[in-house]
């Protein structure tokens, strides 16, 4: 009989063999297992981030939601800040704008045709641009101020930043000097920036010492910047609300009405945007065949026959009170006040104020 000897190399090739085949076992036998983990590991973590994102979003909403209810409103302070950083831009332009002029410069920097020499040696020439060049600077830095100041304002953000044709600093000049609060109706805004055609109650500025009750009503009393104490007195004399009177204070806001229509109508009109289209060219169209009469050259006259010019300047008012009469509506209500409509449209009748 045979015997079969298992020499080493049999016996280690069998028992890796056997190794293999029970690791490949093990292996098949844990597969689905560790899929099994890897698949439920897999789900607990997109659902844990789900839910997680689900989370960030309902806490970053409720965050908005109470950033905005708590955020506080814009202060008297804010108001006059933006206030300040227009008027400075104005005297910084208003400065630039000479300094140029009168050293024969354009407002882009480029030389002007004069009509006489402007001599001047070449240290004072340099000193002059210099100056003039300073105040270009500041005008571009007091924009960048006054642009990050507005953001304070919801109805800059929420409202005149989507208006074409309104920049910062017509937004400036509106958010600086109407008071929304007091305009309780559109008509008084419109009083306030000059474009109410009607008749007001005169008021004049009167010094203390010569004051008497028959005088009129005291409104406020100040101080001039020579030092002067004053009354400003709202007497019974009815005067234009849109013209200045002789021996009277003016009954509008003669800067804020220069702003508006003589800088922002132009804005609205080059930018082609909506209060053009709608309410500009359609209006001047209408007085170009007005047989009704105005007062033109200190007589009347009808619409149609007035200068070009005269036609024009009615366009443009027009067409900013009813941004105005928008703008009334929409600032009430973000700021959360009731909104009235117009004496005109309230009490007479009318489609428009």
């Amino acid at each position: 009989m045979n015997t079969i000897i298992e020499t080493p190399v049999k016996k280690k090739r069998a028992i890796i063999k056997e190794k293999t085949s029970a690791t490949e076992r093990a292996i098949m036998q844990n597969e689905p297992r560790r899929r099994e983990r890897a698949n439920t590991k897999e789900n607990t973590s997109k659902d844990e981030r789900a839910i997680s994102l689900k989370k960030t979003i309902t806490y970053q909403r409720a965050t908005n939601v109470e950033k905005t209810n708590c955020k506080e409103r814009p202060t008297i302070e804010d108001r006059l800040t933006v206030r300040m950083l227009v008027r400075a831009r104005e005297d910084f332009q208003d400065m630039r704008k000479k300094m140029d002029n009168r050293i024969g410069r354009k407002a882009d920097g480029t030389d002007q045709e004069l009509t006489e020499a402007r001599a001047f040696n070449r240290d004072d020439l340099l000193m002059f641009t210099t100056i003039a060049d300073n105040c270009r600077e500041q005008e571009k830095e007091i924009g960048k101020m006054l642009k990050k100041t507005l953001k304070r304002f919801p109805v800059y953000t929420e409202y005149l930043l989507h208006v074409k044709g309104v920049g910062e600093i017509a937004a400036g000049w509106i958010i600086g000097e109407f008071d929304i609060e007091k305009a309780t109706t559109v008509s008084k805004m419109w009083q306030f920036a000059g474009l109410n055609p009607g008749s007001v109650q005169g008021s004049k500025a009167i010094d203390k010492s010569k004051y008497k009750p028959s005088m009129g009503e005291i409104v406020k009393e100040y101080t001039t910047k020579k030092g002067e104490e004053k009354y400003l007195v709202l007497t019974s004399e009815m005067i234009k609300a849109d013209k200045l009177t002789e021996g009277f204070t003016s009954p509008f806001n003669k800067n804020l009405r220069t702003a508006l229509v003589g800088v922002l109508a132009d804005g609205f009109i080059k930018q082609q945007n909506y209060y053009a289209m709608e309410f500009y060219y359609p209006y001047k169209a209408r007085l170009e065949q007005e047989e009704n009469t105005v007062l033109h050259v200190s007589k009347d006259a009808a619409w149609k026959e007035v200068s070009k010019g005269h036609r024009d300047r009615a366009a443009k008012r027009y067409m900013i009170k009813m941004f105005i009469k928008d703008l009334y509506a929409a600032w009430r209500e973000i700021e959360g006040l009731p909104v009235r409509e117009p004496y005109q449209v309230e009490y007479l009748g009318h489609k428009h104020g």
